[in-house]
């Protein structure tokens, strides 16, 4: 029996339990045993109720905090698609991604560093599974934040069209990053590497 004090309050980033992530982006830190050049990753749903859609996922160096090392990071696949579902009681592994900052896995530079993994669940994740007792932060925005940054850029004026083209061509201000808030590590058990 755990003192519910020393539980993190996820109210903010989970207001309905039942409901799980809404539109949000997470970065998972984790702490590899070994670095390789190559590595795949593993998500689950275990318990979940309901199919989770992943996208945008990304696999970096980490720098400190929520950041990454500029330059590092890698967008992960699935079966050559950037966006995969994970039925409900499901795992998935990713394709093999690129590392090129662990080229020398035996290198002074990676010791004691950490990799992040940032995914986008798109819509509502149904209850997760997740590592009550991480001992590694991990990062998430609040709900629907990817979509109110999506309504704030709006595009200033449009740029006259280059010869030849008939579309124009609009220039964005770069939207702000969405806001992060601390939360446990959102982890699946560890597993055998796949075949």
């Amino acid at each position: 029996m755990g003192n519910p004090s020393a539980q993190p309050n996820q109210s903010f980033a989970f207001p309905d339990p039942a409901e799980g992530a809404r539109d949000q982006t997470f970065r998972l830190v984790l702490r590899p045993d070994l670095w390789g050049r190559r590595a795949r990753l593993r998500f689950t749903n275990a318990f979940g109720t309901r199919p989770l859609r992943l996208a945008g996922v990304h696999a970096g160096l980490h720098f400190g905090g929520a950041a990454l090392v500029p330059g590092s990071n890698r967008p992960v696949l699935f079966g050559g698609a950037a966006e995969a579902t994970i039925p409900p009681g499901g795992q998935l592994w990713s394709d093999a991604v690129e590392l090129p900052f662990a080229a020398e896995p035996d290198a002074a530079l990676l010791m004691g560093r950490k990799l992040a993994v940032s995914f986008h669940v798109p819509g509502p994740s149904g209850p997760m599974t997740w590592h009550a007792k991480a001992l590694q932060t991990s990062y998430v925005s609040p709900p629907a934040a990817a979509r109110r940054a999506r309504r704030r850029a709006r595009p200033p004026s449009p740029t006259p069209p280059p010869p030849g083209s008939s579309s124009t061509r609009w220039i964005w201000r770069r939207p702000p990053a969405p806001p992060w808030c601390s939360a446990s590590a959102i982890r699946s058990p560890t597993a055998p590497p796949p075949p």
